[in-house]
């Protein structure tokens, strides 16, 4: 008779990840005696072999629990992971002036910490078996028993903050959108025209963001919509911009003080959703472990390809404003372009609204009012605020505007690396084959005394090298992430407050 381990252990090898997730095992795990029908191993070897994280099932525990990540297919998690990188910070691209030294490394080095950021989402899920924000951040400021209150509190801050960015993004598409048009329009109305234009695409955008999740046709054929929207707006800028007629976009002039150069393309690599799209992923299709998946179905192979793609549609516009006033003679007057431009640049943002919105946390609204109707009135209410938002002054939208680009920057680069250091080097690590609890005796005398004493040493030597080989695995990225929590996150703290105070 042989002591049969727990020998699974989901780690990416092949891609450096190495936050380990237990398979169809976990920590609490009990050993189990079986017959050998062959010659058995060494019990001491220690060798384990580096299975591919995609060729091993998701643990149990593994817990998808928000309504806004129902399973969807792959096509449609690269939709929303390339979404978000084609909308403001893109469209604004063009009026930073930057040179190209100053312009094309930012850009390339905002893209690579924007996948890497992904990725770490996407370890701290498998290694925490969370799927949603709120969790993971609980397991790593708030694990254990008596901490409720604490955690309490850290879900209403998680909530808040994740609900104040949804808002503030929403708020400055659709307030934008409204300027851009607003020169367009005759100049005869007897009323204002901004409040009736906001009143008039609000409820446009009504049936889009009342829909319940990213899955909803509409949602989808209003992303798709932005998606081609953008293109033809990139078309048309690449030609005004070869005839010499590219104008700046006025928007660019009513943004906050910390909308510079280097920071919009930061924003412009921004984005918010990588864990609720992970789960949707992992929930379309069903995980056999008796097979490798397909590349198709790697969330790491759909997060770099959306990044190759945003940068191959924002590179050019780097080039296109290092050389604004570049007129190239032609025979032919140039094409009239800028009303298409300001159009389609709306509707890029217009509809994007809807898959932004539609992952807002709801509000605390009673469970009786809730059930007494059958109106989300929560999407109401959050969609009559930012419609509120965007009629503030200009003075206002402007501090919200940093407010924005301060939120959305920490919650794509500094949070996930916060809480994967606060994970990996302040928490004790999760037990890969340690159970936790109690082991159970074995029936028989002699095993009830032999089976405590031996396990135990071949468990934990078996723990500390799995540990160590983790370790080791991970040197690379927990660099990274020490890269990506000092000098861009350290960095870009005193580079805003010394911009707010007037410094530079």
């Amino acid at each position: 008779m042989s002591i049969d381990l727990p020998r699974r252990l989901s780690t990416s090898s092949s891609s450096g990840e190495s936050s380990p997730i237990l398979s169809n095992y976990n920590s609490t795990t009990s050993l189990i005696l079986v017959h050998d029908d062959e010659e058995p191993s060494s019990p001491f070897n220690l060798d384990f072999p580096d299975d591919d994280d995609e060729d091993v099932p998701d643990s149990p525990d593994f817990e998808i629990r928000r309504p806004f990540s129902p399973p969807m297919a792959p096509s449609l998690v690269f939709l929303y992971l390339l979404a978000p990188y084609l909308k403001l910070g893109a469209l604004f691209l063009p009026n930073t002036d930057l040179p190209l030294q100053l312009g094309i490394p930012p850009l390339l080095i905002f893209a690579v910490l924007s996948a890497f950021a992904r990725q770490i989402w996407y370890m701290l899920s498998r290694y925490t078996r969370k799927a949603d924000l709120e969790d993971i951040i609980l397991n790593a400021f708030a694990r254990g028993r008596g901490k409720e209150r604490q955690r309490g509190w850290l879900r209403a801050i998680v909530r808040g903050g994740t609900g104040t960015l949804r808002v503030l993004l929403t708020f400055l598409y659709l307030r934008e959108s409204v300027h851009i048009i607003l020169p367009l329009l005759p100049g005869n109305f007897l009323l204002p025209p901004r409040p009736i234009l906001t009143v008039a695409f609000a409820l446009v955008l009504l049936p889009l963001v009342s829909a319940p999740t990213l899955a909803s046709k509409r949602i989808v054929y209003a992303t798709w919509a932005s998606i081609l929207t953008y293109i033809a707006w990139f078309i048309c800028v690449a030609i005004a911009h070869a005839q010499g007629t590219l104008e700046v976009n006025p928007g660019w002039l009513r943004m906050g003080a910390l909308w510079q150069g280097t920071t919009t393309t930061a924003f412009a690599f921004t984005s918010a959703s990588t864990l609720p799209l992970y789960a949707s992923l992992k929930a379309s299709f069903p995980s056999s472990g008796l097979s490798k998946s397909s590349v198709y179905h790697s969330f790491r192979t759909l997060s770099t390809t959306s990044v190759a793609v945003a940068v191959a549609f924002t590179l050019p516009l780097i080039f296109f404003t290092a050389h604004m006033n570049a007129v190239i003679m032609q025979d032919s007057p140039p094409l009239q372009l800028q009303p298409a431009i300001a159009v389609l640049n709306a509707l890029t943002l217009l509809l994007g609204i809807p898959s932004v919105f539609v992952t807002t946390p709801s509000l605390p609204i009673s469970e009786r009012i809730r059930r007494a109707t059958s109106i989300p009135l929560s999407k109401y209410l959050t969609f009559t605020l930012v419609v509120a938002l965007s009629l503030v002054p200009t003075r206002v939208a402007r501090i919200l505007s940093d407010v924005l680009l301060v939120f959305a920057c920490a919650g794509t680069y500094f949070l996930p690396a916060l809480l994967h250091i606060t994970i990996h080097f302040f928490k004790r690590p999760l037990s890969i084959v340690v159970p936790q609890t109690e082991m159970p005796m074995a029936r028989s005398p002699s095993a009830e005394q032999a089976l405590p004493s031996s396990t135990d040493e071949l468990l934990q030597r078996k723990e500390r090298a799995l540990q160590r080989t983790q370790w080791r695995k991970r040197i690379i990225w927990d660099i990274g992430v020490w890269v990506l929590l000092l000098p861009v996150g350290g960095g870009g703290v005193v580079w805003g407050v010394g911009r707010l105070a007037g410094r530079w």
